[in-house]
């Protein structure tokens, strides 16, 4: 098992000018941290979110690939988003991602996860799923062959509130059917979509490429601005890894029995200071899953 921290965990101090992409890094060097996971929003300038595209960043990519190699900490895969449901964005949209392959296989990096539809697009009519899925599981497809040329693994997560949901997501596996297709698993994300973390894990590892780690605090309803309204309307908030509401060392004890031993990534979300969340979250999952590997 490698476990490393997704660059999304220090986006804060990233967007404030407080770290760089070399820091990070050296962070995760530091703090015995195997990889790092590239999130293309998190090395995004301020208010370019949705603008910016790390294919198109030469410098970006030189200080990526420089120090990876001077840290000597590996850079396991890439995250990005995408939009396959927009008849007018689709045929864009897998060129652009056609590309992140490439990009991919340059840098040797093995895995890209791509979203399938905007990360804050919520269904807002019965049957809006169905009618969608088709044209998705295309493209889907396209790309995943793509990447299958160049010995590059494409993945979606559970991510969101649309493409969500382990038989959603592995609905779509079954459609691509390609070895070149599989799962990211977000161990907290089926939450967004009010599913069971532990019975969503479990459904998923054995299709998974790659595995997120993190955990939420629960609510019935939310007790404050700041927390993130489910599609049921439950209330979750990103907390330290180990000290919020999942249950995180059952999801590892299985994580570990299901065989899955490739790349597993931190992402903390929390309101507590970035490095602090990092490092204890880290520290905590790094036990977890010791522990777990023992019995």
């Amino acid at each position: 098992m490698k476990i490393g921290l997704s660059s999304y965990s220090f986006r804060p101090l990233m967007q404030s000018g407080a770290m760089q992409i070399e820091d990070v890094f050296a962070w995760v060097g530091k703090h015995g941290g195997d990889h790092v996971e590239l999130a293309t929003l998190s090395v995004a300038p301020e208010g370019q979110d949705l603008q910016y595209e790390l294919i198109d960043d030469a410098e970006m990519l030189e200080r990526l690939t420089g120090t990876s190699g001077n840290s000597g900490v590996p850079l396991a895969g890439l995250c990005t988003s995408g939009n396959f449901i927009d008849d007018s964005e689709r045929v864009f949209q897998l060129a652009r991602l056609k590309r992140y392959v490439e990009l991919c296989d340059k840098l040797g990096v093995r895995f890209l996860r791509h979203d399938v539809v905007p990360w804050s697009l919520r269904a807002t009519a019965p049957g809006q799923f169905e009618e969608a899925f088709p044209a998705i599981a295309e493209a889907t497809h396209e790309l995943a062959a793509h990447a299958g040329r160049y010995g590059v693994t494409t993945s979606v997560e559970d991510h969101g509130f649309f493409m969500n949901s382990s038989e959603r997501i592995k609905r779509l596996l079954h459609a691509v059917n390609l070895p070149s297709f599989k799962l990211t698993v977000d161990i907290g994300n089926f939450l967004c979509v009010d599913e069971n973390p532990l019975t969503g894990t479990r459904a998923c590892l054995p299709d998974a490429s790659f595995v997120h780690i993190k955990d939420f605090y629960m609510r019935q309803t939310a007790p404050g601005t700041d927390w993130l309204q489910t599609v049921g309307g439950q209330a979750i908030r990103g907390s330290v890894f180990g000290y919020g509401d999942l249950p995180v060392q059952s999801i590892i004890e299985d994580i570990v029995a299901s065989g899955y031993d490739g790349f597993v990534s931190l992402e903390y979300e929390g309101n507590e200071p970035t490095q602090y969340g990092c490092e204890i979250g880290l520290k905590n999952a790094k036990t977890m899953f010791a522990a777990a590997a023992t019995r």
